[in-house]
């Protein structure tokens, strides 16, 4: 019992959207780890628009002569959306497992490999030159006395000579 060829061609466009949600997958994969950037997931899409259109082109010209055809079409969407909900939720689940575990793992690196040093090093710091800094604090600190405060001045400082200005003899300077 032999099948046709457009049944062959069909089974080959559904494998064809595995492909493609193969694709798509890893495309997820890559949003799971940058989740807030908004532009990485356009260019994300327009690059799986890109790769979906190409296969499509390249099944097409391959397997159908060049011809458009629907069932080709519907084959390529039926297995992306098999894949989709069957082993693409199974490998979604697994990617989020990883990303969790790999972002545990590397907080716990930035915590007690880097960050513990660094703390244990401004520590020590701080015990040796906390003292030298109080010392020289207190050395250029002013005193606060308040019983001798600046005195009030009681005139003018540009008016202290109230005698008016001689000139020389017959009114020259």
């Amino acid at each position: 019992m032999r099948m046709a060829s457009e049944t062959m061609v069909f089974l080959f466009a559904c494998l064809a959207g595995v492909f493609l949600g193969v694709v798509y997958d890893i495309f997820r994969f890559c949003r799971l780890i940058h989740r807030d950037v908004k532009t990485l997931v356009f260019l994300e899409d327009l690059l799986f628009a890109l790769v979906a259109s190409i296969v499509t082109f390249y099944f097409q010209i391959h397997y159908c002569s060049g011809w458009l055809r629907g069932f080709v079409l519907l084959g390529e969407l039926l297995g992306f959306l098999a894949y989709h909900f069957t082993l693409g939720e199974i490998t979604i689940r697994l990617f989020r497992l990883i990303v969790r575990i790999v972002s545990t793992i590397l907080r716990w690196i930035w915590k007690w490999i880097v960050l513990l040093p660094l703390h244990f090093i401004v520590f020590v710091l701080n015990k040796i030159f906390a003292p030298i800094l109080r010392i020289i604090q207190k050395c250029l600190k002013r005193p606060r006395n308040k019983k001798f405060s600046l005195p009030q001045a009681v005139q003018m400082l540009y008016n202290k000579h109230n005698k008016p200005v001689r000139y020389g003899k017959d009114g020259d300077l």
